[in-house]
């Protein structure tokens, strides 16, 4: 068995809308999962596109999902930045029609591996989520959010690479919010 990850506004594994993915056109009845919590969380807030912390979703769940791990393939894929929809796609989507595994390894956009769940393959049904939690973001962002709220610009010094005075005190005081 395989343990992945998904943060989600559902709790099961039935694919909704089927909109378009890196690696799949629309329609394709696939879910994609991360290999760590972390990185599920990282895939939905690149996918939340907010201006501030205080707009990201409160609803998520963060599932914890067992596959079979006998029916993985493995995409013989871009580099993990190639940014080309067509060729990534064209990959997913033969997989999902071709039916040959449940599982489809690809490489993540921020390093590590995505998995693409066909759920449509008859493995699926051996699929289960053996956990589900709520997912708050505010407890994790309180700091940033203060740090936004009182100015930042310290986050541009660091982005720079350089440090300006006082800037240790600012991460230091919203770290202790």
């Amino acid at each position: 068995m395989m343990l992945l990850w998904r943060l989600s506004n559902a709790g099961d594994l039935q694919p909704r809308a089927c909109p378009p993915g890196r690696w799949h056109g629309a329609g394709v009845p696939v879910i994609v999962l991360e290999a760590s919590p972390a990185a599920a969380v990282l895939a939905r807030l690149v996918l939340a596109e907010v201006t501030h912390p205080d707009a990201l979703p409160r609803g998520y769940q963060l599932l914890s999902v067992t596959t079979p791990g006998r029916s993985v393939s493995v995409a013989d894929a871009p580099a993990p930045g190639q940014t080309d929809l067509r060729a990534t796609r064209a990959i997913g989507d033969a997989w999902a029609a071709s039916g040959q595994s449940l599982l489809l390894r690809v490489p993540a956009t921020s390093g590590g591996f995505q998995y693409l769940l066909n759920t449509a393959h008859p493995d699926m049904r051996q699929c289960r989520v053996t956990a589900s939690s709520a997912y708050p973001y505010a407890p994790h962002l309180g700091a940033m959010a203060k740090a936004i709220r009182d100015g930042a610009d310290w986050l541009a010094a660091a982005g720079q690479g350089g440090a300006r005075e006082g800037s240790a005190a600012a991460v230091d005081g919203a770290a202790r919010d």
